[in-house]
This record gives structure tokens, sequence and C-alpha cells, in this order.
């Protein structure tokens, strides 16, 4: 059993510390909003966590909790939220030097990945900090890969987010024109379902209604990812192209398609909503 002390408690964070609960560990619940902790059973002032485990919506917000680990008892910070490896490296160093190890460890599947623990998660650190963690990963997620050191995981997470939201964007206008075209929502989802233009993003957010009941189109885009948050992450990933000498033409042509959704109010909803936007511009 290893103490943990889990950072964040959102709609990803929750089902992830319960699940550590689930797989025996001891889970010390941290975040802004009271509910949330008291939902995970309440905060507790015992023995300080070897384990300090954090997944929040920005950088900054991770930086902030790492900044206050040194003297805290914390032996191993690690990061499930997307960020910039550069940050990554950066804790890495910082904490490396106040004797604290850190993993990078962003995660793709979803809320209900991590209901269910079967997420994806990408590591980045060292063999030896990764083989210390991986039980507590392990009760998470169904792949759990280290893929380099500080930094890599979250360059694979901003690779897999550039994907899905480009692809995210080319079913949103495919949807606008053929629906505009009189094709049948659940036709076209058995058809294409079915061939060539398959992809997990198109199973689990198709943005017509009727389609499947399971896909927030059914349910005024209510969020299981928002599009505020491609929308960052897709930033970060041209950010990180720009660095590495690559030009992300259309990860740059989607996240333009996600700010025109944003400017209409749409940023709060499911990135599945950015047809919204695709088909109140088609002419």
């Amino acid at each position: 059993m290893t103490r943990v002390a889990f950072v964040g408690l959102g709609t990803m964070g929750l089902p992830m510390a319960r699940n550590l609960i689930a797989a025996g560990h001891e889970v010390v619940g941290s975040d802004l909003d009271p509910a949330r902790v008291d939902a995970l059973g309440g905060a507790d002032a015992g023995a300080p966590a070897e384990v300090v485990i954090a997944s929040l919506p920005s950088a900054a917000a991770v930086e902030e909790v790492a900044h206050g680990l040194p003297g805290s008892g914390a032996e191993v910070f690690v990061d499930m939220s997307t960020g910039p490896p550069s940050l990554a490296r950066q804790l890495a160093d910082e904490l490396g030097a106040a004797g604290i190890a850190s993993l990078d460890a962003p995660v793709s599947g979803g809320p209900r990945g991590a209901e269910t623990a079967t997420l994806s998660i990408f590591v980045g650190g060292s063999p030896e900090t990764f083989a210390r963690v991986e039980p507590l990963l392990g009760a998470l997620g169904s792949v759990v890969a280290l893929v380099g050191g500080p930094g890599a995981g979250q360059v694979v997470k901003l690779c897999n987010n550039l994907m899905a939201g480009v692809n995210m964007v080319a079913i949103a206008e495919a949807c606008a024109v053929a629906e505009r075209a009189g094709i049948d929502a659940a036709t076209l989802y058995g058809l294409i379902t079915r061939s060539t233009g398959d992809s997990r993003v198109l199973r689990t957010r198709f943005p017509l209604a009727g389609a499947d009941e399971s896909h927030p189109s059914n349910r005024g885009f209510e969020p299981m990812f928002m599009l505020d948050l491609i929308a960052k992450d897709l930033s970060l990933a041209c950010e990180l192209a720009g660095e590495e000498g690559v030009e992300p033409a259309v990860a740059r042509t989607a996240l333009a398609a996600y700010r025109a959704a944003q400017e209409r109010g749409l940023g709060r909803l499911d990135y599945s909503a950015v047809y919204l936007s695709s088909a109140a511009t088609a002419k």
C-alpha cells in the first residue's frame, strides 16, 4: 500500500483517485472545491504522502503544486495533466535538486477511461522512478508505457491530441456537408464506421444527434473533454512542432476552427461541438 496525495479531483481526477483506493492504496484528496474532497472521503492531515499525483487544467496550477513539494515529505511527483514538455523537464530538474523524483504521465481515454481504469498513460522520466510507481499507474490504466526521459510523456500526449483534434474538425466538416445534402445521421454513422473514414474519435463523438445515444451530441454537447481544453492542447502541440522544426499546417487550421467555435461561446461544451461552428458557417 502506498500513501498518495491526489491533487485535482475533477471529472478525471476523482474517478482516478477512487480507483487507487479500490486497489488498496491510501489516498488523500486535494481540490479547490471542498465538495470534491468530500466526495472522495475528505482530506486527511495524517502522515505525509509518499507520492503526489496531480491532474490539473493548466501548467500554472501544476507548477504551483510542484513548487510546494520540497519539505512536504513527498518522494515522487507524478503529473498526469497535459502540458508543455519543457515544463516537465524543468520540474524534473528543480524537484530532483530537492531530492524528489518526478514523472510526467499524461493520459488519454477521457472520463470513461478514468472511471473504468482503462486509460492510456504515457510516461516520461527515469526507469527507476517509473518502476516505483508503475503499480499505482496500473490501477488507473490498461496501457502504461515509459516512452522516454522527462517530457517524453507530454510529447506523446500532444501528438495524440493533435491527431484527435484534427480528426474531429474533419468529422465536423464532413457531417455538415452530409447533413446539408440530406443524408440521414444514423445511416451516415453506420456506413462510415465500417469504412475508411472510421476512427475512435468518430465512434465516441459523432456530432449529429440520433446516431449513437452515448455521444455528447445527444446531450446538448455536454462535455466529456471540453473544447477549450482541446484548443489548449492543439496550441501546445503547434508550439512543440515549431520547436522541433516542423510546420503544423493542418493542426493550425484545426486550431483556427476551435478558436472560431470559442468565439461563438462553445468553449465549455464537448470538443465535438466544433461541428456547431462548422454547420453555422456552411454556405
